[in-house]
């Protein structure tokens, strides 16, 4: 399981690098340019909006697996602070499980549209982007959390050090 966690937590560390400190950045520079472009010279790209959109998806994407591996999810901390050990371990193994499962209707869903796409060779509009890549990231996405949460799941319920909900406490002063 420790060979697994280091696995996942390297792959979702890459992929918030690149989508936080690559993709986000690039679409910041693109979109200023487009602006100055717009209202200075009164001549913008037609592409920037495609480009933005199609690159804040894959931003998002890439961030999910990460935010998740940091417990970052929104919950009731004011209730599930006072839990008993016992119960938060019954809610983390019905939380893993229920998260494993709509990420594989999203995968399912992605596979599809992938297929769909890819063999009618369909592109954007303006850049010409291939649209299977956007299903295909999101496939993958949804299989690295698949795998996380299976291996919470297990974690849980067999009380392993691997997968383990960190708490951290916020110190007001």
């Amino acid at each position: 399981m420790k060979r697994i966690e280091t696995w996942l937590f390297a792959v979702t560390g890459i992929l918030d690098i690149i989508g936080g400190w690559i993709v986000l950045p690039m679409i910041a520079i693109v979109v200023m340019i487009d602006v100055i472009l717009r209202y200075v010279f009164n001549s913008p790209y037609i592409w920037t909006l495609e480009f933005s959109e199609w690159w804040l998806l894959l931003v998002f994407a890439f961030a999910l697996p990460e935010c998740t591996r940091r417990h970052g999810h929104i919950r009731m901390d004011l209730v599930y602070g006072v839990l008993p050990d016992r119960v938060k371990k019954y809610f983390s193994v019905v939380y893993s499980v229920l998260c494993i499962w709509l990420f594989y209707l999203l995968c399912r869903h992605e596979w599809e549209e992938f297929l769909y796409d890819y063999e009618l060779s369909r592109v954007t509009e303006y850049l010409e982007l291939p649209v299977w890549f956007h299903h295909v990231a999101l496939l993958a996405v949804s299989i690295i959390m698949i795998i996380y949460f299976l291996c919470r799941a297990i974690s849980s319920i067999l009380n392993l050090d691997s997968f383990v909900e960190e708490e951290t406490e916020e110190i007001v002063e």
